[in-house]
């Protein structure tokens, strides 16, 4: 009776009525998707009743008939995880997405080499300045950045790449025709012109709390790695960093203020063994066996600098977070004089003020 439908339009159903991943790929192991609505209970003794219930309900069948118009009217697109171009990454883990809706454009080769940036949605002054540096340094060595399309860190790191004319990858937890958070609807349109959206729910879905921790596992597997930034103990944060050491990839974590409930997951993570890192160089340097690209170091020209500046930059390249008073009491210069030269310097892009009057030399 539904013979007509192809694989791919087979697998949309089945995503359509919220069908567990995990049955969908039993399902494709054991028998395929070929006369599958044909087939007897008999034939799929292996699945749970509610599935099979499910899979054959006519209201399911005839109400899919009008979604599935839907997605080619308005040109929807989805890959399945038979097609070519599904996400490379994403092959190697289990429970992958058997479908993924996508706004953008699909990079199979480029994206093998991603790395995800996850952190607080309230996250501090501090990291925001960390994952902006992090991820541009890491976009400006070709390497794709993923995150959440949330609030906070993840916003940072999307419009940081987008900045440096980067690529970036934002999976969400909800339909690919909504937004959410809607604030972010310029930097979804941004996405949707230079990046990736990627969802595997169903049209019209809602942000609901419980779609945010299955979503979360694509963002760690769509990677090779995840960098926290900033996360409470118990956190969205720290379940996709779960889901990253689940699936075996690489953990880096930026140290935090002991002070901060927004680095204690981040630094906890530490504790227990993941690498901290102060750069991108940190990154690259651990990920280099994996990495296809040319890694070439960003020198910083200082011929344009005038003595007493070049020992400013010096200094805070050895000693970040370095402040006005520090600097003139070690380089022994007056604190007018300091403040008009560090002034000078931030305004020519040799160092950033990263708040509380401190500096560190911007790469």
């Amino acid at each position: 009776m539904h013979s007509e439908y192809t694989d791919r339009e087979i697998i949309l159903y089945l995503n359509y009525i919220y069908l567990d991943n995990r049955v969908i790929h039993i399902i494709y192991e054991r028998v395929g998707f070929k006369d599958l609505f044909e087939r007897s209970r008999i034939d799929l003794d292996f699945i749970p009743d509610i599935s099979y219930e499910k899979i054959v309900s006519n209201k399911n069948l005839e109400s899919f008939k009008s979604y599935n118009e839907k997605v080619q009217r308005y040109g929807y697109t989805y890959v399945t995880f038979l097609d070519d171009d599904y996400p490379f990454n994403l092959r190697y883990i289990d429970d992958r997405p058997t479908l993924l809706f996508y706004k953008g454009r699909l990079d199979r080769e480029k994206d093998k080499n991603s790395i995800a940036f996850v952190g607080a949605r309230k996250c501090t002054e501090y990291g925001k300045w960390a994952c902006k540096n992090l991820s541009q340094d890491i976009s400006r060595a070709g390497i794709t950045t993923v995150s959440g399309l949330a609030y906070g860190i993840d916003a940072m790191c999307h419009k940081s790449t987008l900045e440096v004319a980067g690529r970036s990858i934002g999976v969400i937890g909800c339909g690919i025709d909504k937004i959410y958070p809607k604030q972010n609807r310029k930097l979804y349109q941004a996405l949707e012109e230079d990046g990736l959206i990627l969802s595997e729910f169903p049209l019209e879905t809602e942000p609901r709390s419980y779609n945010f921790p299955r979503r979360n596992r694509i963002i760690s597997g769509i990677s090779l790695a995840t960098v926290v930034i900033e996360a409470k103990e118990k956190s969205g944060t720290m379940i996709t960093t779960r889901c990253a050491l689940d699936q075996g990839k690489e953990v880096f974590a930026v140290p935090g203020n002991i002070n901060s409930i927004y680095s204690r997951g981040t630094n906890k993570l530490i504790q227990e063994g993941s690498k901290l890192i102060t750069c991108a160089d940190d990154i690259l340097e651990e990920l280099d066996y994996l990495l296809e690209y040319s890694n070439s170091k960003n020198e910083i020209d200082y011929s344009s600098l005038e003595k007493d500046e070049l020992d400013i930059v010096k200094y805070i390249e050895e000693n970040p977070n370095s402040s006005a008073d520090i600097l003139s009491a070690e380089l022994k210069i007056k604190i007018d004089e300091i403040n008009y030269l560090l002034t000078s310097l931030e305004l020519r892009d040799f160092i950033e003020n990263i708040g509380n009057n401190e500096f560190t030399v911007k790469r």
